[in-house]
């Protein structure tokens, strides 16, 4: 092959790609202009229209009749979940969500169907932001399917099946179909009602063991937990599970309460330095006689952590700064932590 041959070719399909790369250049230039442009037909209409929607939202008067082009309907989707998030009036989320179903439902099926994940995630978003109804028979389907896309819609669709499904949201809990870790679950339990609290209370030994775990780090943070919980606590005090021990102790920190001080006993030795450090946060609200005895022994434990909790918890209790001025007195080491324990206070 002459060179001539050789170098015509190379250039031939140099063109080629610049040619390739031009069209993608001016096709992007032209989404984005398409885009602006869009952007700036739903603010107008949103400036132009805002007064007729307070009318019909807030106050329940009659709407004027309003076209529907794809812009206006993204406007009135933006102008709905700022008046519903914003002033979170019962009667201006039916009025808006009403109004969606009998005017907007084929907008928001096509976003949920569309190949683009940005679309499904933003419908998902409106069915729970604006109680899309309508919706949830698709989502059902798609999670019935398995049809799960990525771990963010599929966490929206589980939390539109908590919502209007729940024993399609139980089934996904149990056995997830995307790989759950503390963080979807956390995410799972924070938006959920406190009846699936008190479902997987009662039924906490059939759950996976990703899920207890989880369950029990939310239970540190939920404030609307019942008496009833600290059973389901204290037993769990004797799992051969060092992680559901660990957790179950500090639910039961984060609880305040306890029933008998002799069920931490144990935890006063444990091989375990956490598990000392959170039986000497318990402590702190017990004010039996055994609770100064314990702490002045984790007052003597080989963890500073354990040491300075254990200080904190003596100087919340009565009496205890007597107890900790006793202890420190008579160990050489002691008056660091009762320093370090004043100045975390």
């Amino acid at each position: 092959m002459k060179i001539e041959e050789i170098l015509t070719g190379i250039l031939i399909i140099c063109s080629v790609i610049l040619f390739i790369l031009l069209c993608i250049y001016f096709y992007m230039i032209y989404r984005k202009y398409l885009k602006e442009r869009s952007f700036t037909k739903i603010n107008n209409y949103i400036q132009q229209n805002d007064r007729d929607w307070y009318n019909y939202l807030v106050l329940n008067r009659p709407l004027r009749n309003h076209s529907t082009t794809k812009n206006e309907l993204a406007a009135i989707d933006t102008i709905f979940v700022s008046y519903v998030t914003t002033m979170n009036k019962d009667e201006i989320l039916e009025r808006a969500s009403t109004y969606a179903a009998l005017n907007m439902k084929n907008y928001y099926v096509k976003q949920l169907t569309s190949r683009d994940e940005s679309d499904r995630l933003h419908a998902l978003q409106r069915t729970l932001v604006l109680e899309l109804k309508f919706l949830v028979p698709l989502i059902e389907r798609r999670l019935k399917e398995n049809r799960t896309g990525s771990m963010e819609e599929y966490l929206l669709m589980l939390k539109v099946a908590a919502r209007y499904n729940r024993n399609l949201f139980l089934a996904h809990m149990y056995k997830p179909r995307l790989t759950f870790y503390d963080n979807e679950y956390h995410q799972l339990l924070s938006t959920i009602d406190d009846s699936y609290c008190d479902y997987f209370r009662d039924h906490f030994e059939e759950l996976p063991i990703q899920l207890k775990l989880a369950f029990l780090e939310y239970s540190c943070i939920n404030r609307n937990l019942n008496p009833s919980y600290l059973s389901l606590f204290e037993q769990l005090l004797t799992s051969e599970c060092a992680g559901i021990r660990l957790r179950a102790l500090r639910a039961i920190s984060s609880y305040g309460k306890i029933s008998d001080v002799k069920h931490y006993e144990i935890f006063v030795d444990s091989t375990h330095w956490e598990e000392r450090l959170v039986v000497a946060e318990i402590l702190r609200f017990v004010t039996e006689d055994d609770s100064y005895t314990y702490l002045k022994k984790l007052m003597l434990d080989p963890n500073s952590n354990v040491r300075k909790q254990a200080a904190l918890s003596l100087m919340d209790l009565p009496d205890g700064q007597a107890v900790l001025q006793q202890v420190s007195g008579s160990e050489e080491h002691i008056p660091s932590t009762q320093a370090s324990a004043e100045e975390s206070r």
